[in-house]
């Protein structure tokens, strides 16, 4: 339809695209199909559903997701890279650190009957924090880069069981960063803090810093070789032994410890009760850093960095359809996260600084409407027909 492709100023995304040479990978009309998909997923209108495409038949642009020649791993490549240097400049412009964040998100489908003939391919049983149980679908592992305040999506890729573990997969995705030219930190939670992702931090020139489970086992004083588990450290604690540290508008008690974790290096542990519940089991959190610098003020600070991965989780599902899409295959599937990638991106550029993607995307359809009132004002201007008009925006 003409709305998907009306957008005509400075910031348009055919332009965006050419300006990440898309069009050096992709044919004339595999360009046209991204460019007015991605279109459509600025518009009201869109769902997540191929159904919503209108410049082409459905399946058409389901070939052009399913089975089309392009190369998305080199796409990809390009993207990161794009990624990549954004960071790394922003970084170096303004002194500060690169976070990487680390998470995965599950979207929930329906189980198929054992007679379906084509099953959605990498479907199968996660755990579902939302939930609280183990959910079918698809779940996938994002990580988003960091600096000051610009965050972008690196990668979203579905976790395949049967390949390799979410460990392993963040581990290969890490292993494309170059080392950050300032100080640079991996954050991600308790499901993710593993002596695996300790060692390539290191090697990378990271930090981890992330969260860890209260059952870990650490080598205080008193308590060597068995050790403890830090839920059990806790008890042992006074009011007395902590310290009130406030971050933003919340205010914390801690206690920090420096030592061994079982298996593992020196860190930096803080134990971290809210304001309200000191030395409550149930409102303990720890967090855990390999930067022995950090006083326990600043370990919580850098760990609320994390954040906006959780937000990123929850425009795309809103906005871009990412619990909702409807593709069978996996590669279709793998393509489509590269689509909600470019218009993430699209609207972080013109996003102003301080709005959310929101904002942005609202603007965007605000102006598509504009532009559509523009059309059909200086159509009857020049003595253009209803019918005619209609005919040209496909609603004849």
């Amino acid at each position: 339809m003409f709305m998907e492709g009306i957008i005509s100023d400075s910031h348009s995304i055919f332009k965006f695209l050419k300006g990440l040479d898309l069009d050096l990978f992709l044919s004339k009309p595999q360009f046209k199909h991204l460019n007015h998909f991605l279109n459509l997923m600025i518009s009201e209108t869109y769902t997540g559903k191929i159904s919503a495409v209108k410049h082409c038949h459905r399946t058409t642009f389901g070939r052009f997701l399913n089975d089309s020649s392009w190369d998305d791993e080199m796409i990809s490549n390009q993207i990161q890279s794009h990624l990549l240097s954004c960071i790394y400049n922003r970084s170096h412009q303004t002194g500060k650190p690169i976070y990487v964040l680390v998470d995965d998100t599950t979207c929930v489908k329906t189980k198929p009957s054992s007679q379906a003939t084509y099953p959605i391919q990498g479907c199968g049983w996660h755990y579902s924090h939302l939930h609280h149980q183990y959910v079918y679908g698809h779940q996938f592992v994002t990580l988003m880069l960091q600096c000051d305040d610009v965050t972008l999506p690196y990668q979203i890729i579905p976790y395949e069981k049967d390949k390799q573990s979410k460990i392993e997969l963040v581990k290969e995705i890490l292993t494309t960063l170059p080392k950050p030219p300032h100080k640079g930190y991996i954050l991600a939670d308790s499901w993710y803090t593993c002596e695996t992702l300790f060692q390539i931090a290191n090697q990378l020139g990271f930090y981890y810093l992330g969260g860890i489970k209260t059952n870990r086992i650490i080598l205080p004083k008193g308590y060597r070789p068995k050790g403890i588990q830090l839920k059990s450290f806790a008890n042992t604690l006074s009011l007395k032994d902590l310290d009130l540290v406030t971050v933003g508008s919340e205010t914390y008690y801690t206690y920090t410890y420096e030592g061994r974790v079982r298996g593992g290096h020196v860190v930096k542990i803080i134990l971290s009760w809210p304001q309200k519940a000191p030395l409550e089991e149930k409102a303990l959190r720890c967090f855990m850093s390999h930067d022995l610098k950090l006083s326990a003020k600043q370990i919580l600070k850098h760990y609320t960095k994390r954040w906006p991965i959780e937000i990123f989780f929850r425009e795309t599902k809103q906005n871009f359809g990412l619990a909702r899409y409807q593709v069978r295959t996996l590669k279709g599937i793998k393509r489509l996260m590269l689509m909600i990638q470019f218009v993430y991106l699209y609207l972080k550029r013109v996003t102003k600084t301080g709005d959310c993607i929101g904002e942005s995307l609202r603007e965007c359809q605000r102006k598509q409407k504009q532009e559509l009132v523009k059309f059909i004002y200086i159509k009857a201007q020049t003595g253009v027909g209803l019918n005619t008009i209609f005919e040209e925006l496909k609603i004849a």
